[in-house]
């Protein structure tokens, strides 16, 4: 739960409560921090709630994925928690580009499709949260993403599952092992500047732990390790590079 005042009025914003490995990255101060998660494990409501929350303290938010499908979840959930204010007047909200935002300020929580650094360029933010990471170009964060946090030494959160063969084909990532080389890169940071954070599907309280049980069965061993239990396979990776 978090709190937002207008005048004497203090207003209640609701949100989920957080399992333990949400908790590590929504309440990190760390600059760079790599999530790596099986499906359904709760990450992108993770970011939902980090955002909300950060938003809240005044600080400029973007959230990008691939395609709009996928922006659907986090919007949902950010709307639904800042409601109440958007009621009340305190904020704007802009359905048709994504965007709760404070009248007359910088202050602004924003959610666009994004596949490479085309399609990221023209803004910037304190938080930036790139989801599906794997899918994205690597211009994405090295070419227009990272120089977006310069107005204010902001943060950036990337979020991804282990790409598979069938991931690959939807792809517009040069090397299909950036997410996985970053994640080793942060897992290997000494400096404090880089967090490597890694859960699993199992690790969601809040989803069927029977129907996860029925849907691995349906799985092959390989699909459950990346979509699952979110591992890196550093053989398939190499083999998609040089597909």
């Amino acid at each position: 739960m978090a709190t937002a005042v207008k005048g004497p009025t203090k207003v209640r914003v609701v949100l989920p409560q957080p399992h333990a490995h949400q908790e590590r990255f929504i309440n990190s101060e760390t600059k760079r921090i790599v999530v790596r998660a099986g499906r359904r494990s709760g990450k992108t409501m993770g970011v939902a709630i980090r955002a909300v929350q950060r938003f809240l303290k005044g600080k400029r938010q973007l959230y990008a994925a691939p395609t709009a499908e996928q922006i659907d979840k986090f919007w949902y959930e950010v709307t639904q928690a800042l409601a109440p204010l958007v009621d009340m007047g305190v904020f704007k909200k802009n359905e048709t580009e994504h965007y709760i935002e404070r009248p007359g300020t910088e202050q602004r929580l924003k959610a666009k499709t994004v596949w490479n650094a085309e399609t990221l360029r023209g803004d910037w933010a304190d938080d930036l949260y790139l989801d599906e990471f794997q899918l994205m170009d690597e211009d994405t964060w090295e070419v227009v993403g990272a120089p977006m946090l310069l107005d204010r030494n902001g943060s950036a959160v990337f979020i991804y599952t282990p790409p598979s063969f069938r991931s690959a084909g939807v792809s517009k990532a040069r090397d299909p092992r950036h997410a996985a080389k970053m994640f080793k890169m942060a897992q290997a940071d000494t400096t404090g500047r880089w967090q490597a954070i890694h859960f699993t599907s199992h690790d969601n309280p809040y989803i069927s732990q029977e129907a996860l049980g029925e849907l691995i069965q349906d799985m092959s061993k390989q699909s459950y390790r990346q979509e699952i239990l979110a591992e890196d396979d550093e053989i398939q990776l190499s083999w998609l590079v040089y597909r």
